[in-house]
């Protein structure tokens, strides 16, 4: 009676959320259905229908929610520190925040990745995540250059996922350095694109003055 007291108080979409993280640990997320996910959270189909009318609407919710606590670990202190080891902070916190699911995120993973159409469709939400990492660190996520940001930060988080969800240290050592390291060729990759464009707009300006 106790349990089911303490259950009541429990916010409707965080147990949601955790039921489908669960199911999904236990019996893959293709075979865990809406109705599922119900009866694990205790809350009747038309209620959970109206906060998350699909499986990814749930997926959303769980993202939305790792999103809110890695803005609220925000650390002031970090905006002195270079650009790069700024997004290096908020990556490793990031993934220290999704450790605890980690089971139901790798089966949620290999099913989307396993359906290109449902990896289509759930990339609004991952680039959504992908500003917010970005905005966390303090570096700019809109226009064109955001833009490119957004998918360059992109690639290097599915490629550290991948490492992350076989990285069985305490630490994640392994899941640091490939970030460290995808980093750094990114940070050398944009500053040499710098210099060719500068040294492209001098060339033009030279060029076009009077002779």
């Amino acid at each position: 009676m106790a349990k089911r007291a303490r259950t009541a108080k429990t916010d409707p979409l965080e147990r949601i959320v955790k039921a489908a993280l669960e199911l999904s640990a236990q019996q893959g997320w293709r075979d865990t259905r809406m109705t599922d996910i119900a009866e694990a959270a205790g809350l009747p189909l038309n209620e959970v229908y109206g906060l998350t009318p699909s499986k990814m609407h749930v997926v959303s919710a769980f993202l939305r929610e790792i999103d809110s606590q890695m803005i609220a670990g925000e650390d002031p202190a970090i905006s002195s520190e270079p650009a790069r080891d700024r997004l290096f902070d908020v990556i490793m916190r990031r993934f220290d925040l999704l450790s605890p699911h980690k089971d139901g995120v790798a089966a949620i993973l290999k099913d989307v990745r396993a359906r290109p159409l449902v990896w289509a469709c759930s990339w609004p939400m991952f680039a959504r995540s992908l500003a917010w990492i970005l905005e966390t660190a303090r570096i700019g996520s809109g226009g064109v250059s955001g833009v490119l940001r957004i998918k360059g930060l992109g690639l290097i988080m599915l490629g550290a996922m991948k490492v992350w969800l076989s990285d069985d240290s305490d630490d994640m050592a392994q899941t640091m350095t490939y970030v460290d390291r995808q980093l750094a060729r990114a940070d050398s990759v944009m500053t040499t694109l710098c210099r060719v464009a500068t040294r492209g707009n001098s060339e033009e300006a030279v060029s076009e003055a009077p002779s």
